[in-house]
C-alpha cells in the first residue's frame, strides 16, 4: 500500500500542470480568441466615430466663421441664431462631437448589446434630422432671398442713424464691401429718409472724419448693399450644404448601412461568446472547457490507479513461453527419474 501510494504521488508530481489545469488553459485561449474577433468590430465603430468627428468639426468651424461671427449675419432680419432650426443644429453638433463617440466606444468596449443598438439608432435620428433640416431651408432659403430687399430696406429706414450698433455695423459693410445703401446711394435721400451720404459710401476717405461724401457719383460707391448680403447668403449655403450633405450625412449614411451587418455580427458573437465563456453549468464549471477538462481527467484518472502505476513503474517482463508451467514439471521429473 505505501509502495502504491508513493508511486501515485510520484505520477501525480510528474504530471505537467497544463495537464492538470486544461480548463483553464481552453478558458483562457477562448478569451483571447474572442478579444481577436472583436478587434475587427471595434475598429470600424472607432473608424466610424473618428470620421464623424472630423466632419463635425470642420462644419463647425466653417458655420462659426461664415455664421456665428460674421458681422453681416446681423443684417439680415430673417436670420436669428435662435430660431428653431439652429437649435437643432446647435444639438445635433454637439451630440455628433462628443456624445456619439463616448457611446460607441463605450459600446464597443464593454460589449454591451443594448448600448450598441442604441448607438445605432442614435445615429439614424441624426441622418434623418438631417434630412429634415435640409428640406426645411430648400425651401426657406429661396423665401429668404426674395424677403431680403424689402426687409432691409425696412430695417435701414427704421434704425439707420437712430440705433447706433446697427448704423456702426451698416457703416462697416459699406466701406468694407463697396457698397452705398440698400439699393444705391438714393437710399439717403428718399422721401423716409432725409440724410448725407455718409463717409463709409466714400471712394476715398477723406481727410475730415466729421464731413461726408459730395453728390457727385465718382465720390461714393454707387452698389447697393443688398447684392452683396445676396452674395454672402448663397455662398455660406453652398458652404455649409458641401460639409453638411456632401459629407456629414453621406458619412452617415454609409457608416449605417456598414455597422447595420458588422453590429448584427457582433451581438451575434457576443451571444456565443456570452454562452461559452460566461455562463456556468450546474457544477460551475465553464462549457466551453468542460470536454478538455474531461478528458484530462480521464487520462489522469487511468495513470493514478494502483495497478496502473504498478505496471508502469515495474521492468518489463521477460516473454515466457505459454507451456511454461508443464515444461517445468516434466523436467522436474525426468530429472527424479534418473535419479
Amino acid at each position: 500500500m505505501g509502495t502504491g501510494t508513493g508511486i501515485e504521488g510520484g505520477l501525480r508530481r510528474r504530471m505537467p500542470l497544463s495537464r492538470r489545469t486544461g480548463g483553464g488553459g481552453a478558458a483562457a485561449g477562448a478569451s483571447g480568441v474572442s478579444a481577436r474577433a472583436m478587434r475587427y468590430y471595434r475598429l470600424w465603430i472607432y473608424t466610424c466615430n473618428t470620421a464623424l468627428l472630423a466632419g463635425a468639426l470642420a462644419f463647425s468651424g466653417a458655420a462659426a466663421r461664415t455664421v456665428l461671427f460674421d458681422f453681416r449675419r446681423s443684417l439680415i432680419p430673417s436670420l436669428t441664431l435662435y430660431q428653431p432650426s439652429f437649435l437643432y443644429a446647435y444639438l445635433a453638433l454637439l451630440t455628433q462631437g462628443g456624445a456619439l463617440q463616448l457611446l460607441g466606444c463605450v459600446a464597443a468596449l464593454r460589449l454591451s448589446e443594448k448600448l450598441l443598438n442604441a448607438y445605432w439608432l442614435l445615429l439614424l435620428v441624426l441622418l434623418f434630422g438631417d434630412v429634415v433640416l435640409g428640406a426645411f431651408w430648400a425651401f426657406r432659403f429661396e423665401r429668404v432671398c426674395q424677403e431680403l430687399r424689402p426687409a432691409l430696406r425696412i430695417k435701414f429706414y427704421q434704425e439707420y442713424g437712430t440705433n447706433g450698433e446697427f448704423t456702426e455695423v451698416w457703416n462697416r459693410m459699406q466701406s468694407d464691401h463697396s457698397c452705398c445703401g440698400v439699393t444705391g446711394p438714393d437710399d439717403y435721400n428718399s422721401s423716409v429718409l432725409q440724410m448725407q451720404i455718409p463717409v463709409s459710401c466714400c471712394l476715398k476717405p477723406p481727410r475730415n472724419v466729421n464731413s461726408t461724401c459730395g453728390d457727385a457719383e465718382h465720390l461714393h460707391h454707387t452698389n447697393g448693399c443688398d447684392e452683396r448680403l445676396l452674395a454672402y447668403l448663397r455662398s455660406t449655403a453652398s458652404l455649409l450644404a458641401i460639409l453638411g450633405y456632401c459629407v456629414l450625412a453621406f458619412l452617415k449614411m454609409c457608416f449605417l448601412g456598414i455597422l447595420r451587418y458588422e453590429i448584427r455580427e457582433m451581438i451575434q458573437k457576443i451571444r456565443i461568446l456570452r454562452t461559452e465563456l460566461e455562463l456556468p453549468n450546474v457544477n460551475g464549471v465553464v462549457p466551453g472547457s468542460l470536454r478538455a477538462e474531461s478528458a484530462e481527467s480521464e487520462r489522469e484518472s487511468l495513470l493514478v490507479r494502483p495497478e496502473s502505476a504498478a505496471l508502469l513503474s515495474s521492468p518489463p517482463a521477460q516473454t515466457k513461453n505459454p507451456n511454461g508451467n508443464n515444461n517445468y514439471e516434466m523436467r522436474e521429473y525426468r530429472s527424479r527419474e534418473n535419479i
